[in-house]
């Protein structure tokens, strides 16, 4: 119980870091800032971000601890999903595309109903319209 109230507290903490990350003007959000969330919270920013999202759930698989791993890979979403908001096209789409799929995932896997992850889902939809390729959500 005690582990579990632990890692409650991190993903609030995480949930602050990313919200003072998006009050910064566009101008001053830096890549060394989201570098440093993806160390703190998930791993190294060059492996995880250039995973596709099936091979960061193989990854999760491996690494990360049963009891954790989809709210880490929900964290991962959020982070992807970040970036991929206030990057340019095309590197935006893959994003926010990895984003989805893993924000989908996370859906389809977790014991938790969140409004949150669905609103993301739902406003990754709209930024990339057609764009998203549905046909690689995982089960």
């Amino acid at each position: 119980m005690l582990q579990r109230d632990y890692f409650i507290r991190i993903i609030e903490e995480f949930m602050a870091a990313i919200s003072r990350f998006l009050e910064k003007d566009i101008d001053k959000r830096t890549d060394d800032d989201l570098r440093d969330l993806y160390r703190q919270y998930v791993g190294d920013y060059e492996t995880l971000r250039n995973f596709t999202a099936h091979e960061a759930i193989d990854y999760a698989r491996e690494e990360w601890a049963d009891d954790r791993r989809t709210q880490k890979l929900e964290m991962l979403a959020e982070l992807l999903y970040v970036e991929g908001s206030y990057k340019q096209k095309p590197l935006r789409d893959m994003l926010l595309e990895k984003a989805f799929l893993l924000f989908a995932y996370v859906d389809r896997h977790s014991c938790d109903f969140s409004l949150t992850r669905k609103a993301r889902m739902s406003t990754i939809k709209g930024m990339l319209g057609s764009a998203l390729n549905l046909d690689d959500i995982m089960v």
